[in-house]
């Protein structure tokens, strides 16, 4: 997990609510005027959608890529918050998955930022 692990990424798994996760924002995500970089947000949503397309492949024979991520920031989000990113199929196909992920501020349960992420299902080859 590299760099989610060193963020404070915590997988929370499969809920009522999609799949979730949370992230505490601290210094180190914060842009230039003090609030989340707009990267970090895409890159949680990306590994939120990533994490939930996989559980729904057999892992042995595929894997999930991202093909294209689309993010929209709506609000700020400031250091000692927490991120609540949730994920949820739009499309599951053969090949091909659309995910639509929210992000939330625990503070006050904002939704701040939207993004879509559409992930292809490659077969990997089998190992010797």
């Amino acid at each position: 997990m590299g760099i989610l692990k060193d963020l404070g990424m915590k997988q929370i798994g499969m809920t009522d609510e999609g799949f979730v996760v949370e992230t505490p924002v601290s210094e180190a995500m914060l842009q230039p005027d003090g609030i989340l970089h707009g990267g970090i947000s895409a890159m949680l949503a990306e590994d939120a959608a990533s994490f939930a397309a996989r559980e729904s492949i057999d892992l042995t024979t595929h894997t999930a890529v991202g093909l294209d991520l689309t993010s929209t920031h709506l609000l700020p989000v400031h250091v000692g918050d927490t991120i609540k990113t949730v994920a949820n199929p739009i499309r599951q196909g053969g090949r091909t998955q659309v995910w639509r992920v929210e992000q939330f501020r625990k503070s006050d349960g904002a939704l701040f930022n939207v993004s879509q992420l559409t992930v292809y299902i490659k077969r990997i080859a089998p190992r010797d």
